[in-house]
């Protein structure tokens, strides 16, 4: 049993404040420097960016964290964080009370101006989402999630969709930085729910995705060669929206999870088996 089950609602609450605090100063960060972003390096591919932005807003969230709770350990996307904080980095997301952070979510679009980008902020415990926040920075507006309190956008409750079939979902995934099998992977997938589903969108930040879910603004999500900071907050988020969350095994999400399907729960088992059957699963 996760130890999530035995934290207190009221400590989980204060935790969720702490948590957007945290993400709302990343969020000046990225907005503050939407048109100065500085550096612009090369990661795990040509296409696969961080800019001086990303670390900026990184320090920001976790020296936020620290303030509120000195002890705290993290796993950051951006290591050089740890550089210029003194931030405990964590091995391990099963390990116990974890902070999980992805200070921009959306780098490319960030990086074109593209209005969609955000800094997600999760606690875990012994792994599993316990706080969840996505400041999508661009429009300004929150999202959270304690769990087993339901989610919320700027403090109104969420509630995912209810479309039952392709023909009325919109759908939402997005594409790896890594064109080789990855992209193989997901072309044929794209394919067959695009010649069913209403439409689709795609729009670069897996936390936002989530969020859109939670919402019912789109009614499904999947995507595949994903990172737990591209997720742990926005996975929170949507299932306390009442949406199912796995990988494409149908498996419940996790850490070392690569993949997430997550949608409605009528909706759910049919991308599941239009992934299966374009032969999406590894």
């Amino acid at each position: 049993m996760s130890r999530t089950e035995n934290l207190p609602r009221a400590g989980l609450e204060a935790v969720a404040r702490m948590a957007a605090e945290a993400a709302g100063a990343g969020a000046e960060v990225l907005r503050s420097r939407r048109h100065a972003f500085g550096e612009v390096r090369a990661k795990s591919s040509a296409v696969d960016v961080v800019t001086d932005a990303d670390i900026a807003s990184g320090v920001a969230v976790v020296r936020s964290i620290l303030g509120a709770q000195p002890s705290a350990r993290f796993i950051v996307e951006e290591d050089e964080v740890f550089g210029l904080t003194d931030a405990a980095k964590a091995d391990d997301a099963f390990d116990g009370e974890v902070w999980m952070i992805d200070p921009l979510d959306g780098t490319t679009s960030f990086f074109h101006d593209y209005p969609c980008f955000s800094v997600s902020v999760a606690l875990l415990v012994d792994g599993v989402p316990a706080v969840g926040v996505v400041h999508d920075a661009a429009l300004d507006t929150v999202y959270a999630a304690t769990r087993g309190s339901g989610a919320t956008q700027d403090g109104a409750p969420l509630r995912c969709s209810d479309a039952a079939t392709l023909s009325r979902a919109l759908l939402v995934s997005g594409f790896p930085y890594d064109r080789g099998e990855p992209l193989r992977r997901q072309l044929p997938i794209l394919a067959a729910m695009m010649a069913e589903a209403h439409d689709m969108r795609r729009d670069g930040s897996a936390a936002i995705d989530c969020c859109h879910v939670a919402a019912g603004r789109c009614d499904g999500y999947w995507e595949l060669a994903m990172k737990p900071w591209d997720l742990a907050a926005g996975v929170l988020i949507a299932a306390e929206a009442g949406a199912i969350v796995t990988d494409f095994d149908g498996q419940p999400w996790t850490p070392d999870a690569t993949t997430i399907v997550t949608a409605n729960p009528r909706l759910h088992p049919i991308l599941l088996d239009k992934i299966a059957a374009a032969g999406g699963r590894a």
